[in-house]
This record gives C-alpha cells, sequence and structure tokens, in this order.
C-alpha cells in the first residue's frame, strides 16, 4: 500500500518502510547537486586548483556569483597574494569578477572564496571565515 504525502514542496512516497523522495529540481541545493552554468563551473575549477595549489583543501562548493569589481571591498583583493606571499595580480582591467565559495575540506561548516577575474581567469583576491 502506498500513501503519498505532500510537505511544502517535496512528495514523499511512503512504501512499506522505504521512503521515496522527489523534489521535482525545486530544492537543488538541499536534495540534489546544484547546475552551474560552463562559466561558473570554469570559475570553480580555477578557484578550487588555485586553493590547493596554496595547500588549502577545498570541499563543496556553497556559491557562484558574479560582482563588479567595485562592489569588493579592499580586504578582498590581493588577500590570498599578501597571506601566501604571492606576487600580487595587477587589478587596472578588472571589471567583474566570479567569487566562489568553497566548504574548507578539514573544517565543516568554514569557507574560503576565491575571486577570479571573468576576462582573464586570474585570481585576484578573497577570503577566509575566521
Amino acid at each position: 500500500m502506498r500513501r503519498w504525502i505532500l510537505l511544502g514542496t517535496a512528495i514523499f512516497v511512503l512504501v512499506g518502510t522505504a521512503i521515496a523522495l522527489d523534489a521535482g529540481g525545486v530544492l537543488p541545493g538541499i536534495f540534489g547537486t546544484p547546475k552551474w552554468s560552463p562559466e561558473e563551473e570554469q570559475a570553480i575549477e580555477i578557484g578550487g586548483e588555485f586553493l590547493e595549489d596554496i595547500g588549502n583543501q577545498p570541499g563543496r562548493v556553497l556559491s557562484v556569483s558574479l560582482v563588479h569589481i567595485d562592489e569588493v571591498s579592499d580586504g578582498y583583493l590581493f588577500y590570498w597574494h599578501s597571506a601566501k606571499g604571492l606576487e600580487m595580480p595587477d587589478v587596472k582591467e578588472t571589471e567583474q569578477c566570479w567569487i566562489v565559495r568553497f566548504e574548507q575540506g578539514l573544517h565543516k561548516g568554514h569557507w574560503w572564496e576565491v575571486l577570479i577575474d571573468v576576462k582573464t581567469g586570474e585570481v585576484v583576491g578573497g577570503m577566509s571565515c575566521r
């Protein structure tokens, strides 16, 4: 015997003691993998590789957003470069950046952000939770 229960936008189907869930893609961040655009996928790859190269272990991607460089606080620009003693990137021509937020692989609930120039794909900054 099947029983259908509607809770919000998710439909639970009770079959014996097993529960099947069909959220219909309405809640992808909770019930599935978020869908990223090809540009966002590229930013995720660049950010993840950068974090690995400087000795961090990125976990899952929490968010990806596009911002204008004027919206970025000064503390974000060059954050990783000054913290790790890397050469500072030239941001004179930078207009828009991807901000990719990764969960820290070894510290769940903590995050790292990587700021990536949209045109060049160069990492120009970021931040970490404190």
